[in-house]
């Protein structure tokens, strides 16, 4: 997997036009331009409101090309880095350009050069009212970036709340699920921090940075029963069943007990994937044929 020299291609012709940009600025073409328009019309007193519309019109410009380029460069580097990891550049890419480039635009005004400052102190603040559910989210976004107990692509199952699915998207805010049914779930980050997850990802990547297509996914599926009888059909539809899937699993399935009381017994049957996306379906369809199976070696005992 090559980086792609075409968007690499781009950055650089955005970057081009950022250094014209800001040296046309610091040259003070800008304020050419302005006495010009002045000259040419007659605003009166609104004459400082229009150069300050000039003004924030050039740092937009320059906030919108910095973040093309930004943008550009992990898209070309996209072929060789995970998602998760692209996903995590290009928040992060957004939370320093945006705030650099109102800092350096408030800058310009005498009032505001203690601009940095300030705000430093205002993020000081509002990090020590962290127990807020938006700033608990914000933290706990930036943790599962930095720790990555899940990755984007990964299929997760989260006991406490009975949500499973996909993972699609990590933000600061938010995650992103796909669930089996299709839909798709916002789940706040703080959340993740209070209860268990489950990771069906059974493989490390190998580098933190570069992608890594080796993955193996193993999804614990249960399945109950109560009785003797019918723990024997259960084991013979497990055992059926799992045959019928063996070309679409990466490997073939595995079970055992999970757990077993005076009345039930509970098994958990091991689907194996090198795909999240596949388990989507794939756990539904193999539970429906279980289902199915278990009825047919029932009704065939009776007769």
């Amino acid at each position: 997997m090559k980086i792609s020299k075409t968007k690499l291609l781009f950055a650089l012709v955005y970057l081009f036009g950022l250094i014209i940009i800001v040296t046309s600025h610091n040259l003070g073409y800008d304020e050419f331009i302005e006495t010009e328009i002045d000259n040419l019309t007659d605003f009166g007193t609104y004459d400082g409101i229009f150069n300050l519309l000039i003004l924030v019109l050039i740092w937009i410009l320059i906030t919108f090309v910095l973040l093309l380029i930004w943008s550009s460069i992990l898209d070309a580097l996209s072929v060789r880095m995970t998602k998760t990891v692209i996903n995590t550049l290009k928040v992060l890419g957004r939370m320093l350009i945006i705030p650099f480039c109102i800092i350096a635009f408030l800058n310009n005004f005498p009032a505001f050069q203690g601009t940095l400052l300030g705000i430093s102190a205002i993020l000081g603040t509002a990090i020590g009212f962290a127990s807020t559910t938006t700033m608990g989210n914000f933290l706990a976004g930036l943790y599962i970036m930095a720790a990555r107990p899940f990755l984007i692509g990964d299929y997760i199952i989260l006991p406490d709340t009975k949500i499973e699915g996909r993972v699609k998207e990590i933000t600061v805010n938010y995650t992103k699920i796909t669930l089996p049914t299709g839909n798709t779930i916002l789940v706040s980050n703080s959340r993740f921090l209070g209860q268990s997850v489950i990771n069906t990802r059974t493989t490390e990547d190998s580098t933190v940075l570069r992608k890594d297509t080796r993955r193996r996914f193993v999804y614990p599926l249960m399945w109950g029963a109560n009785s003797d009888e019918k723990s024997s059909r259960s084991i013979e539809a497990i055992n059926k069943t799992g045959k019928e899937y063996t070309s679409q699993l990466l490997e073939p399935i595995s079970w055992f007990v999970y757990s077993r009381t005076r009345l039930d017994t509970t098994y958990q049957i091991n689907l194996v994937s090198d795909s999240a996306g596949k388990l989507l379906d794939l756990t539904g369809d193999f539970l429906s044929a279980l289902v199915k199976n278990y009825d047919e070696i029932k009704e065939s005992d009776v007769i």
